[in-house]
């Protein structure tokens, strides 16, 4: 039996399988009901963590592999993606370090110093990471703390599943 999609409950297209579109796991929900990586159920969270530490400029939550799947509203889409793309980054290389020189348990809290501000990142859910961009004048132990606030609230709710091949996901129907 087959539901029709709503914007609250929808599934991926063909043409956004084809794509690479991730689905992660909607708060709730089984199998059967995926959330998009730009649905914006959380965007509401991410906003409030924005606002709960002074110096927090962009916030947004990744899959492993680089794919936004929900961001705060001033984080324009291209940028979001850059975003994306540079935390899954920072994150492969801190967990080849933990495999190399550490005990080899994961990568744990990325911090990437730049001039004019931080980029700060933790685990978020299985497959997933939340990342957030602030200016120089942040306190970094308040804002790393209200992540992980966030990470305890929001985690369990997030899983982003390695995307499997086209032919891989219809033998599986």
């Amino acid at each position: 039996m087959t539901t029709a999609p709503t914007a609250h409950h929808r599934t991926a297209t063909e043409q956004e399988r084809r794509e690479g579109h991730r689905l992660a796991q909607r708060p709730g929900g089984g199998p059967d009901t995926p959330m998009t990586t730009t649905d914006s159920s959380l965007d509401w969270m991410l906003e409030n963590l924005r606002g709960r530490a002074a110096g927090i400029h962009h916030v947004l939550v990744l899959s492993r592999d680089g794919l936004k799947m929900c961001h705060t509203r001033d984080l324009d889409v291209d940028r979001a993606d850059q975003l994306a793309a540079i935390a899954a980054g920072i994150q492969s290389l801190s967990l080849s370090a933990s495999a190399e020189f550490g005990d080899a348990s994961g990568a744990g809290q990325a911090m990437l110093e730049y001039g004019g501000g931080l980029l700060l990142i933790v685990g978020a859910g299985k497959g997933a990471h939340l990342a957030v961009v602030t200016g120089t004048e942040a306190d970094v132990g308040v804002v790393a703390r209200h992540m992980n606030e966030l990470v305890e609230q929001i985690g369990h709710h997030l899983t982003a599943p390695p995307r499997r091949r086209h032919h891989e996901a219809d033998a599986t129907r």
